[in-house]
């Protein structure tokens, strides 16, 4: 979403943007991890940042802030320097946490309201304001994510003769791959006759092949669930769109863009009430909402759509008219428009 906004033609064409890169991994599993390499990123970027502050003296500084951990006090460096001079942020939450990391400490309470104050906030969802009401007591502005349209030959909604489901996501425990697999053996066991092929797509992070593989093995999915590694740009669309059905039982999310990839190509979804899912995923209408760690209603979700074939195209056309109504990046793009437009105004 960074990328988006940093390289958006839109917004070039409306603002002057000038962006610093921050990285601090070359792996997703370098996240928790500290290193001087982190430390000499944090020095470099803080160079970067004072100059543009002395050069291009931006009327406002956009911000995705790290919500919590050590990842919000070392973004806090960045957010002391822009203090100093007096800019105003607009700081873009894409994760959660804050409510319960403050419950127990007065000190980071006062630590964030020192950050988010005199300051604006985005969020994903209405649904997430309850995070930082604590800290931030004014009405935060709400910008959904998106993607961006995809050129690809989708499915024309014609059933599989034999029902293909996904899981797709980097493969990170969080995310429900070990509850997808659950639901698959419950499933095995409840209809054992049942024909289907499941496919977990995604880049080895937290669990690596030879785990994921003896994970499919313990539970005698072998037949049935095969791990294709990481898919991307037209390859993971054509994935997606020879899919019947995509499962997402993530534990912890603010958002899922995933979701929205299987809603562009007409995917009926079944995921997790988690974060703003269930504010994409229209329960009965898109897709299924299910508990968190609940595979015994997946199954039961997963049953109904493979039963009812013209409830699983209906749903997918649902979902594709909501995704080009509100999830297209163009809209995205507007509503970040409106967001500078305003800050600007105000400032």
């Amino acid at each position: 979403m960074n990328f988006y906004v940093a390289n958006s033609k839109f917004l070039q064409q409306n603002f002057e943007i000038q962006s610093i890169r921050i990285s601090y991994k070359n792996k997703i599993e370098d996240t928790r991890i500290f290193s001087l390499k982190k430390l000499g990123v944090i020095i470099t970027t803080s160079i970067k940042l004072l100059i543009k502050l002395f050069t291009f003296r931006p009327k406002f500084v956009y911000f995705q802030i790290s919500p919590i951990g050590i990842a919000f006090y070392r973004d806090c460096v960045f957010v002391f320097l822009l203090k100093v001079f007096k800019k105003h942020i607009v700081f873009h939450l894409h994760g959660k946490g804050i409510s319960t990391y403050i419950s127990n400490s007065k000190l980071k309470k006062l630590i964030y309201q020192w950050a988010f104050r005199n300051n604006s906030v985005i969020c994903l969802s209405k649904s997430l304001i309850y995070d930082i009401k604590f800290i931030y007591p004014f009405n935060p502005y709400i910008v959904n994510n998106a993607i961006d349209k995809v050129d690809c030959n989708f499915r024309k909604f014609q059933n599989n003769e034999k029902i293909q489901i996904l899981f797709l996501s980097n493969l990170i425990v969080s995310k429900g791959v070990f509850v997808f697999l659950d639901a698959l053996k419950h499933l095995n066991a409840l209809y054992s006759s049942l024909s289907y092929t499941a496919y977990i797509v995604g880049k080895e992070a937290e669990i690596n092949k030879v785990q994921i593989l003896e994970e499919i093995q313990n539970r005698n999915l072998n037949n049935n669930v095969l791990y294709v590694g990481p898919k991307y740009n037209i390859e993971k669309y054509q994935m997606i769109s020879s899919m019947d059905i995509l499962i997402y039982p993530t534990l912890n999310d603010v958002w899922g863009l995933v979701i929205l990839e299987a809603m562009q190509a007409g995917l009926p979804v079944i995921a997790s009430r988690e974060g703003a899912i269930p504010e994409i995923v229209d329960d009965g209408i898109t897709g299924f909402l299910v508990d968190k760690n609940n595979h015994e209603q997946i199954v039961d979700k997963l049953m109904f759509l493979i039963k009812n074939p013209d409830i699983r195209i209906k749903m997918g056309f649902a979902g594709q008219a909501k995704f080009k109504e509100k999830y297209e990046l163009k809209t995205f793009e507007l509503n970040m428009q409106n967001v500078f437009n305003d800050v600007i105004n105000k400032n």
